[in-house]
């Protein structure tokens, strides 16, 4: 244990004094990161604060658990709602200023229209009456430390043998990591080619260094329906844009704030489950009240859906380097932006850390 420890304040010290040189040399007042997920950002953190600058972190993805190992140490911290920031708090994160922007991501869908309608006409022109998109995650070759290949197998093998059984039934794939999908189905991969042929299954391939290139919304806005196989910030993503969305938790997340939705018209166990509830829902007169619905709730994810967080992230961002511009202080620069903000965007947006 004492070793350990030892080895803990090493590598503090080492960042510490790496970012501290990095910072002094190049003169840099202000760090924005989504990466917060190793202790590495706290060492970055305190370079900031002892020489007068600022660290920032915005969420790039949507946690709805209470996870220990996710605290954040940082000065401001952008947020989804305040049902993030609630479940943050609660695992007592070192900060001065959370502020409530929505989702991030959210002037994306605007750009996509057109992308979204050919990959839609594509398929409708090959018969397709309703196109379902399946939403996947990554695995990899051990399952103790992901959710496996097995279980990511599933994502395909059920939507694949219900296409060949209906005929109005169109799939658009969008895997979280394609360069490596096809190796880790192995073969299911034979499975997916047939279906591929039909012409009534289109897969976003198209992959940069690590994930898929196309967005989780694009294949949403081509779609009438979506599931994501897990509880992830994709599905959250495509309700946000209203579109029927369903998510299965097969990993069994009781906690997390999904679970908070409709079952068996949202949330769903298996993927059998919620297959049969779409198409009862589609093949029915009157289809299931409420399915896929999340209007009702998405107040609790973002408070705003206007198109506009990454506008007021960057405004908050142009606010703190104004500050330095004017030679203010850190501690007044980070008061000034956040009474600027809660008079623009409410004071409920704006949480302190005393608070």
């Amino acid at each position: 244990e004492k070793g350990h420890l030892s080895q803990k304040f090493e590598n503090f010290n080492f960042l510490f004094s790496f970012w501290m040189s990095m910072i002094t040399t190049y003169n840099i007042k202000i760090y924005f990161t989504w990466y917060f997920n190793t202790s590495h950002h706290m060492a970055i953190k305190e370079a900031f604060s002892s020489t007068g600058g600022i660290f920032v972190i915005w969420p790039q993805s949507y946690h709805g658990t209470v996870d220990i190992t996710s605290i954040i140490s940082a000065d401001t911290i952008f947020h989804y709602s305040q049902s993030s920031v609630a479940m943050d708090r609660s695992i007592q994160n070192d900060f001065s200023y959370m502020i409530i922007t929505g989702y991030p991501k959210d002037y994306v869908p605007a750009l996509l229209k057109s992308t979204a309608m050919e990959a839609r006409n594509k398929l409708h022109k090959n018969g397709v009456k309703i196109i379902v998109t399946i939403l996947d995650e990554n695995s990899i070759d051990d399952d103790r430390w992901h959710t496996g290949h097995r279980l990511q197998r599933d994502n395909y093998i059920y939507p694949l043998q219900l296409v060949f059984e209906k005929p109005w039934l169109g799939l658009i794939f969008k895997p979280k990591v394609a360069k490596t999908l096809r190796k880790r189905l192995g073969s299911v991969t034979e499975l997916l080619d047939k279906a591929i042929e039909t012409g009534r299954v289109l897969v976003f391939e198209e992959s940069g260094n690590f994930t898929t290139l196309a967005p989780p919304v694009l294949a949403g806005m081509a779609s009438d329906y979506c599931i994501h196989g897990h509880f992830g910030t994709a599905s959250l993503e495509c309700a946000l844009q209203g579109i029927p969305t369903l998510v299965i938790d097969r990993e069994g997340a009781p906690f997390h704030k999904f679970n908070k939705l409709p079952r068996d018209k949202i949330i769903f166990d298996n993927w059998s489950d919620a297959l049969s509830a779409l198409v009862e829902h589609i093949e029915s007169p009157s289809g299931i009240p409420g399915f896929g619905d999340w209007s009702n709730y998405l107040d609790e994810f973002d408070p705003f859906r206007d198109g506009k967080a990454a506008y007021r992230i960057g405004t908050y961002l142009n606010w703190l380097r104004q500050g330095f511009e004017l030679g203010m202080d850190r501690d007044v620069i980070l008061a000034d932006a956040a009474e600027k903000y809660e008079k623009k965007w409410g004071s409920d947006k704006v949480i302190y850390h005393s608070s």
